[in-house]
């Protein structure tokens, strides 16, 4: 068969076989595991964003474009009972719930913190912030003046505990309210930020506090993050035609840091599949341009034969194909054995503006493979074209009097 013998000419010339596929599977094998890393670490930012957002938030346009005047963006409890009847008709949907946030001013003593105040529902399963809690016990329904604080600013204001603290805010009416909240627990982050500006209170007491029957957002979980747009769409689409003024916005849409940690990766990543693809098409540029020079009486004994050029260029473009499949296949093997390998080691490492260390680990699984195994392909075929061309367009008789 016509496709093996040009697989027979790479075995025959063995030295330059291994030094082209070498050269292709480094490159690939550099390639999928920065790739493999870079998709590791959004997965893992995508988790940590959706258990701080929910999937889903939905609120007033005025409370995402900061134009209310007071709290006039809150929903009442007829829009929420009604928001809540759609999406009882979306089967995609794991758990929804209500928030109720608003900045306040911590006072413990002498030393003051500003502050942004979750209310919630305790023991509520869509952002269930239980397991987050590493020192006393989490909300409970039964809770009044109780509040969850992150540990950053537990260490900040010297706090423990069972210790009270006031909080300052201003009511729906415009009033300065103050209120002593005892500590129940204390929670970590993965965000020093969040852990130093976020608390956690009853949403019925905050309720009182403010003076108000409302909540400012309803938070939905979706079966997977896979679903978000599809499920965007269909709820807004419901929400408009219910006649409801209110916007649906993504977890990407409402945590700025993703999308631009995202974009960095996508750029990084640009950036070294561009050097992988210049790396391998130039040095097999040069490989093939030699290897094909070198068989330059071989090819004109061939066309003295009666092969025509086109069949020529055929076999040298397919020998490369077997070059590019090889390479590529050995560095999607070496990538996958190397990125196994290194997440076995549970390396630790603490990102920047994060309080808990995370484990560094590689995404080993064939879709990964699929961009680096095609980019080094496409370099190492297009590298081929200009000397194949060249070498079939020789003639027959110039080619067999080369020594």
């Amino acid at each position: 068969m016509t496709w093996w013998i040009p697989l027979r000419s790479l075995l025959r010339n063995r030295r330059r076989t291994i030094l082209s596929v070498a050269i292709i599977a480094l490159g690939t094998a550099i390639s999928l595991f920065v790739y493999g890393f870079l998709e590791n670490s959004k997965l893992q930012i995508q988790a940590t964003t959706v258990k701080e957002y929910g999937n889903l938030q939905i609120a007033s346009p005025q409370l995402w474009d900061d134009t209310a005047d007071g709290y006039e963006y809150l929903i009442s409890p007829e829009t929420e009972a009604q928001v809540l009847g759609l999406l009882a008709e979306h089967r995609g949907i794991t758990g929804v719930t209500s928030q109720l946030q608003f900045p306040g001013l911590l006072a413990a003593g002498k030393l003051t913190q500003v502050v942004r105040i979750t209310a919630q529902v305790p023991g509520n399963e869509t952002l269930n912030i239980d397991d987050l809690v590493i020192d006393g016990r989490p909300l409970q329904p039964a809770d009044v003046a109780a509040v969850l604080i992150g540990r950053s600013l537990a260490n900040r204001l010297a706090l423990k505990v069972d210790d009270v603290v006031t909080l300052t805010l201003t009511t729906v009416d415009g009033a300065y309210n103050a209120t002593p909240l005892r500590i129940v627990g204390i929670y970590r982050f993965t965000s020093e930020q969040v852990e130093l500006r976020s608390l956690f209170i009853p949403q019925a007491f905050a309720q009182i506090l403010l003076n108000t029957t409302g909540i400012d957002r309803i938070i939905v979980n979706l079966t997977s993050i896979g679903a978000t747009d599809s499920s965007t769409a269909i709820i807004q689409r419901q929400l408009d035609e219910a006649g409801l003024s209110l916007k649906v916005k993504t977890w990407n849409e409402l945590s700025p840091f993703y999308k631009q940690l995202a974009g960095f990766f996508d750029i990084l990543f640009g950036f070294l599949t561009l050097a992988v693809f210049v790396l391998v098409f130039f040095i097999i540029l040069q490989v093939l341009t030699l290897a094909f020079l070198e068989r330059t009486r071989e090819i004109g004994t061939i066309r003295a034969l009666g092969t025509t050029r086109g069949e020529v260029l055929g076999q040298l473009l397919l020998e490369s194909a077997w070059l590019a499949l090889l390479g590529s296949l050995t560095g999607v093997a070496i990538g996958l054995l190397f990125g196994t390998g290194f997440n076995a080691l549970g390396i630790e490492w603490q990102p920047p503006g994060t309080v808990e260390a995370s484990v560094l680990a590689v995404q080993v699984t064939f879709l990964t493979a699929l961009p680096p195994f095609g980019v080094s392909v496409m370099a190492t075929l297009l590298s081929a074209i200009f000397p194949a061309i060249q070498t079939s367009r020789l003639r027959v008789v110039d080619a067999l009097r080369v020594e």
